[in-house]
């Protein structure tokens, strides 16, 4: 008679309960696990102290066992951007995720940029400007074109609603597909436009490509430095 008591290795868990104590409280984080097939290079320029609020909430998001990762501790973030851009390339992975060592997502962002249907996709979160609350905007601008040789950015007020495509925002939460990546080049990110994430919009609208936000993807904007 066969045995029909499965192995342990074959049983498959459903579930993980991540505990976590802060300031003498102990909070419960119950995650249903889903698998994903879709591998995912995941793109970490560490330019700030990765703090444990961030670690804690990474683990939520449900990595794979099967994913890549590439840690940059290059504290000049268009380096660390354009390293971590050619190791993509260079893995053949056809997805990247770029996720910034202060920025904290939704628990399952990850499945719902990939189930967007578009190949240049992020969540959004607000300028840290601590001092200032009243100007904590949206890191999301519309174009303001160029004047006198420089290039002007409008940055959003209020958040907006659903998927909406846009102009430019911040690099800290974006999903990028490999046909994406190939057509603007090895080292797409720099400060011609005011900054390495609008340098790399420029070059993706350039290309052909159109970017998209999901708003319903509301990330937190932490970590040492308020600006």
């Amino acid at each position: 008679m066969r045995n029909r008591h499965k192995s342990p290795e074959s049983i498959i868990p459903t579930n993980r309960k991540i505990i976590i104590f802060d300031n003498g409280e102990q909070y419960e984080c119950p995650v249903n696990l889903k698998i994903r097939a879709t591998q995912v290079f995941w793109g970490i320029p560490m330019d700030e102290i990765t703090f444990s609020l961030w670690m804690s909430s990474f683990i939520q998001t449900q990595i794979m066992p099967w994913d890549n990762f590439h840690f940059c501790m290059n504290t000049y973030l268009p380096e660390a951007r354009n390293q971590i851009h050619r190791a993509f390339v260079k893995s053949g992975c056809e997805w990247l995720a770029m996720l910034d060592s202060d920025v904290i997502p939704p628990p399952d962002f990850i499945y719902k940029l990939l189930s967007s249907g578009k190949k240049m996709i992020g969540g959004w979160y607000c300028k840290k400007a601590w001092d200032k609350p009243e100007e904590r905007y949206p890191v999301v601008y519309d174009d303001g074109g160029m004047k006198e040789g420089i290039h002007y950015w409008m940055i959003r007020k209020k958040p907006g609603i659903g998927l909406e495509k846009v102009d430019s925002a911040g690099a800290g939460c974006w999903l990028m597909h490999r046909d994406v990546a190939k057509a603007i080049g090895e080292m797409p990110y720099n400060m011609e436009h005011g900054g390495e994430d609008m340098e790399l919009c420029v070059k993706v609208k350039n290309a052909g490509f159109d970017i998209w936000i999901d708003w319903s993807l509301a990330c937190s904007h932490l970590g040492m430095a308020p600006y």
